[in-house]
């Protein structure tokens, strides 16, 4: 994969986080928290894998780039 790829993977997870974070505080704004607490805890797991693989993505990007970690 070359770093024109990455770079395009990291901008579709920088899109999902995002709208997870916008339903996150969307939840927070209208009180669902405590009536879809796993609905909730869920986003906050999705987001981070989501950052996860984001990170992963960067540091395999700075590496195609001649970057040491």
């Amino acid at each position: 994969m070359d770093a024109a790829a990455h770079g395009l993977i990291i901008s579709q997870l920088d899109d999902l986080a995002d709208e997870v974070a916008s339903t996150i505080v969307r939840f927070e704004q209208t009180g669902m928290t405590s009536l879809m607490k796993d609905d909730y805890v869920a986003l906050h797991e999705l987001e981070h894998r989501i950052l996860t693989m984001r990170h992963e993505y960067v540091l395999a990007a700075a590496e195609l780039n001649g970057i040491q970690r």
